[in-house]
């Protein structure tokens, strides 16, 4: 599908649907990095998923809200089912977020730093675990 195709679905579907689309790039993208999404990731986002093949869910049942443990739930159906929609979502909120260049130094290391790359891996393996039981709390690990 072309971009302009692209584009021309997120126009039709903007409203309530982009919205709540922009909700849940905003939710996610503070999930992933910590921060509030740009205007321009939240636009790009609608327009992703507007870009969706028609098969493909558009709408995800998850609540995009504070209370909600999206983390550790799209870890739990990772783990089940790579291709879920909740991960799908996660998947490209983080592309969007790669071509930014506030997010440079979160995606490239210019210079080589061993030690710091063993504590990441070390801190990721640490994470990987929580989120395992956390997730398994919701009945889905």
């Amino acid at each position: 599908m072309s971009a302009l195709v692209a584009a021309r679905r997120a126009q039709a579907t903007s409203g309530a649907p982009a919205e709540n689309l922009a909700r849940e790039a905003e939710a996610i993208h503070r999930i992933l990095f910590g921060c509030a999404a740009s205007e321009e990731l939240k636009r790009r986002y609608a327009a992703a998923l507007a870009s969706a093949p028609d098969g493909a869910p558009r709408h995800c049942e998850w609540r995009f809200d504070a209370e909600a443990e999206l983390e550790a739930i799209e870890f739990a159906l990772r783990r089940k089912n790579p291709f879920n929609p909740l991960t799908q979502r996660f998947r490209v909120v983080s592309y969007l977020a790669e071509v930014e260049p506030a997010f440079f130094d979160r995606f490239v290391t210019e210079r080589r730093q061993f030690w710091a790359g063993v504590g990441a891996l070390v801190r990721a393996a640490l994470r990987t675990i929580y989120l395992g039981v956390k997730g398994a709390r919701h009945g889905l690990g």
